[in-house]
Order: structure tokens, then C-alpha cells, then sequence
């Protein structure tokens, strides 16, 4: 059975699901999403991604048509209409239709659930590698639709063997595509928020982490990350991902830490904890 969604207040299947061509999400990119996994019929930090949805939209001058608890109800309905073991949950706003290609129309909400599998564990045991990019997002704190310049990239970085590109702007890093970056050096664990989005996976794997490093937060330049004793990414569904390479320079000895390790495992066991208290 293929999974049902929500649109414009009908749950559909995907096919049933029509966006025009007069959608200023479609023709200029004016639009936010947030995305986060489901265990089962546990969300995962459902409240603080669809907090950061409202604060997006509002960042964007763009209206939600529902409350967030109309929006968490939707979640459940889906969650409890598809039956998935792991999914996803993916909650788009888009502009609406435009009446000029420009103008904001009225705003349109789809929610999709979708099946989901984590990467392999090799991943995680060998680290990947990023492709380091001189840019800087429009609207960093905002989770906008607009990632144009990562996909006109796409096939760079996949054709060296990168997972993902790394912003800087010569002098500090940003952050990559689709996550955020931590660093640790001396045995302090370091990450920036500055111009970054405030990712939902960092907010938690900084209270996890807590406990166990000592963490500060602030600018991180590009010498402060290629010098580092480990490197690893965050986010929704990477997790905790060990990063080896940046572009054709090793990180340490090009293997993931021992400290990153402690975090992987410090991190599943907060999810284990959030879920089982949830």
C-alpha cells in the first residue's frame, strides 16, 4: 500500500498531490520545510522542529494555515493511517499561488510520510569526506526551500567522492548543505552558530554532549577546522557522522576519533532515552 500524506487539508496518496506551475515555492524558492523521523509512532524532536517551522515562516513573512497543534494532530493521523516500523516526516509551507509569478498567493501545507533507513554502519566506521565551497546562504537561520547552489553542485562533490559541500567564506566555515559542524581540538568539543542554521539534531547532541566534553560555542575559521583533532556533521538523518577528509586534506589520521565514537554513543543513547520517555 503506498503511504498516505496530507495536502491542503485531504490525506492523499503522493500521486494525488498537483502543484502549480503558478506556486511560488515552484517558480522563486519562497518556501520552508522541516523534516524529522518517526520510531514507530514516535516522532523524534517533533515540537522543536515544528517550532523552528513557525519561526522559519515567520522569518519569511509567510503565514501557516494551521496551528502547530492542528499540525502535530496531522502527524499523528498519518503515523497511525500508514503503519510504518521507521519513517519520516517531511512538513512543506510553500508561498501559494502567485497571480503575477511573484506575489505570494495563499499558503499551501503538505505533510508526507515516507519510509526511511538509516545509512549503513560502514559510513560511520570509515567517515566520510566534504567538499569545501567559498558561499553563503540566503536566510541562514531559516529552513527555506531554496538549495540551488548545493544541487547545482551535486554532481561536483559526488564525482570526488564527497558526501556534501562545506560553506566558508575564505576565512570562517558556515556550515554544509544539510548539517552543522562540530569540531574538537585539545579535547574540547566546538561548534559555531553565527550565520548557521540552528539545526534541532545540534541543539540536541549539545545537551548530550554536555555532559561528557567540554563544549564551547563560537566562530570557527577555516584553519581552526582544517587543524582539528576530529570532525564530525549533525543532523536529522546522519545523526552523528564522522567527517575524515575535506577536500583532499586528511583530518587527523583519516579515521574517525575516539571522541566522535563517544559521541555516536552518547548520542543514541539520549535518543533511547527521549524515546523511551516520550
Amino acid at each position: 500500500m503506498n503511504p498516505i500524506h496530507y495536502f491542503n487539508g485531504r490525506f492523499v496518496e503522493k500521486d494525488q498531490i498537483h502543484i502549480s506551475v503558478d506556486n511560488v515555492g515552484f517558480l522563486r524558492g519562497y518556501g520552508v520545510f522541516e523534516f524529522f523521523k518517526v520510531y514507530g509512532e514516535k516522532p523524534l524532536f517533533m515540537e522543536d522542529h515544528l517550532d523552528r517551522l513557525f519561526r522559519s515562516a515567520a522569518g519569511m513573512n509567510l503565514s501557516v494555515p494551521l496551528r502547530k497543534e492542528e499540525i502535530v494532530n496531522i502527524v499523528h493521523e498519518l503515523i497511525a493511517r500508514n503503519q510504518l516500523p521507521f519513517s519520516t516526516m517531511k512538513v512543506i509551507l510553500s508561498g501559494g499561488n502567485s497571480s503575477d509569478g511573484f506575489t505570494p498567493g495563499t499558503p499551501e501545507l503538505i505533510v508526507m510520510n515516507s519510509p526511511f533507513a538509516d545509512a549503513s554502519s560502514e559510513i560511520y566506521e570509515k567517515g566520510a569526506s566534504l567538499m569545501l565551497y567559498q558561499y553563503h546562504r540566503d536566510f541562514p537561520t531559516i529552513k527555506s526551500l531554496y538549495y540551488a547552489t548545493t544541487v547545482a553542485l551535486q554532481s561536483e562533490w559526488k564525482a570526488k567522492g564527497h558526501i556534501d559541500v562545506l560553506y566558508h567564506d575564505g576565512e570562517n566555515i558556515s556550515e554544509v548543505s544539510r548539517s552543522n559542524v562540530f569540531i574538537f581540538k585539545n579535547d574540547k568539543l566546538k561548534t559555531n552558530v553565527d550565520g548557521v542554521l540552528e539545526g534541532i539534531t545540534r541543539m540536541h547532541v549539545l545537551k548530550a554532549a554536555e555532559k561528557v566534553f567540554d563544549v564551547e560555542i563560537g566562530q570557527i575559521s577555516l584553519d581552526q577546522l582544517l587543524s582539528a583533532d576530529e570532525v564530525f556533521i549533525t543532523s536529522t538523518t546522519k545523526k552523528v557522522l564522522p567527517i575524515v577528509k575535506l577536500d583532499d586534506q586528511l583530518i587527523g589520521d583519516g579515521k574517525p576519533g575516539d571522541q566522535t565514537k563517544k559521541m555516536i554513543e552518547v548520542f543514541d543513547q539520549y535518543i533511547q532515552d527521549y524515546l523511551g520517555g516520550n
